[in-house]
């Protein structure tokens, strides 16, 4: 073999690599005794106190975590902590997180499905937390109306809206002035009304396959609340007038053969926030000094009269054809008391609670009423039956059935499955 000079196989370079192969111990030349004193050794104080130490960083530990959850630890609250929060168990598909960055309270409906408008998006879903339907929109300031299957979403203050059903939303239609209120009923009539020129406001009715049948201009009353009549024949609409500086209050009953309308009831200082037919003949307005039972056949409208106390939350329930409201008695939005109203205007049930009430929501005999953390159950007649924790953030409460209801958090859709009774009260 020809060796090159100074190369990788050159007799220097064999004799150097020989040279620092004695020069490398290998570890296997080293006896068992010198491993050993080799070994690091640890002073029994020095491990004592590491030891000290860690059980004082554990110690710490523990108390920043008691401190910072200290809400979730109480009695009624730590098993469904434990369950949701730790160990991330749910019931059914919930919690469900909401598409977008926010719901407001009143865009977050129960009719059958659950139903939410976000700052971005419409969903709907399924008791068990199915999605039934999904849409994006651009509205700026999005409203949500419901009436069985069918969906309208208004932008309020801007020119548009869509509707549709739970499962698909349509295109969006624009309108040439801004919209003030809409609502839509089940058999898929909906109404927009919008700011005019030379008006105050101007009603638009539509039947289901979109064609224009109806409209009025307002030139006395700007409208805040529409609602149609289940056969599209008909709605109610409230509005506010100034008068030497108070805002009066007002509502109209339309028919849609006759261009003025059938009635005109005055409602004195109060602006009404909901208006919402309970039947064919019984309209229920909820205003912010009073709220009404408008009797279409008899003409006779019954006022609930709120005696001073601020409105806080209220909810109308179509299928018994009445409503509940949370007053609060000491003004500043606590201790408030729930009241359920019948379609006369008739309190039936009263409950004075120590409780600050954001939300409530009836269902047929029962009645929700969420106070920050949790939610308290009433029945019609006023008695407290139980409790559930609504965990942290809770926003806004929908009964389900007579039994379990949907909360609506900052971020999630959360659902109580069980409540914790009073006395084993069902």
């Amino acid at each position: 073999m020809k060796i090159r000079k100074g190369g990788r196989y050159s007799v220097r370079n064999v004799e150097k690599r020989k040279r620092n192969r004695r020069e490398v111990i290998s570890y296997e030349d080293v006896p068992l005794e010198e491993y050993n004193d080799e070994r690091t050794q640890i002073s029994k104080p020095a491990v004592k106190r590491i030891l000290v130490c860690l059980a004082l960083i554990t110690v710490l530990g523990l108390a920043v975590f008691v401190i910072s959850n200290s809400d979730n630890l109480t009695p009624d609250k730590i098993g469904n902590w434990l369950k949701y929060e730790v160990f991330g168990s749910h019931d059914n598909g919930y919690p469900v997180k909401i598409t977008g960055t926010s719901v407001n309270d009143g865009n977050f409906l129960c009719d059958g499905d659950i139903c939410y408008v976000s700052d971005t998006s419409f969903e709907s879903l399924s008791p068990s937390g199915n999605g039934v339907g999904y849409n994006q929109h651009s509205f700026a300031n999005p409203v949500l109306c419901t009436a069985g299957d069918n969906v309208l979403i208004y932008n309020l203050g801007g020119n548009g809206f869509v509707t549709g059903t739970k499962k698909q939303l349509e295109s969006t239609k624009d309108t040439e002035k801004y919209i003030i209120t809409a609502d839509i009923n089940s058999s898929g009539y909906y109404a927009v009304v919008t700011e005019a020129d030379g008006y105050l406001s101007k009603l638009f009715v539509y039947n289901r396959d979109k064609e224009k049948i109806y409209t009025y201009s307002f030139a006395e009353y700007y409208i805040t609340g529409v609602a149609l009549n289940e056969s599209g024949t008909g709605c109610v609409a409230c509005g506010v007038t100034g008068d030497n500086g108070s805002l009066i209050g007002a509502a109209y009953v339309l028919d849609f053969t006759s261009e003025e309308p059938v009635a005109t009831y005055p409602l004195d200082e109060n602006i009404i926030y909901s208006v919402k037919y309970l039947n064919s003949s019984t309209a229920c307005m909820v205003g912010s000094s009073s709220a009404y039972m408008l009797d279409i056949g008899a003409s006779k409208l019954n006022q609930v009269e709120y005696k001073q106390m601020e409105l806080t939350a209220f909810d109308i329930d179509t299928d018994t054809d009445s409503l509940v409201l949370s007053l609060s008695r000491s003004g500043d939005g606590r201790k408030c008391s729930v009241e359920y109203v019948d379609r006369n205007g008739e309190v039936i049930g009263v409950n004075d609670t120590d409780c600050e009430i954001s939300s409530i929501s009836l269902y047929k005999n029962r009645i929700a009423a969420l106070d920050n953390t949790m939610c308290y159950l009433f029945d019609t007649d006023g008695n407290e039956l139980g409790n559930a924790d609504a965990g942290i953030g809770a926003k806004s409460v929908r009964l389900e059935n007579t039994a379990s209801a949907y909360v609506l958090g900052i971020n999630e859709i959360r659902k109580i499955s069980e409540f914790n009774y009073k006395d084993d009260k069902q």
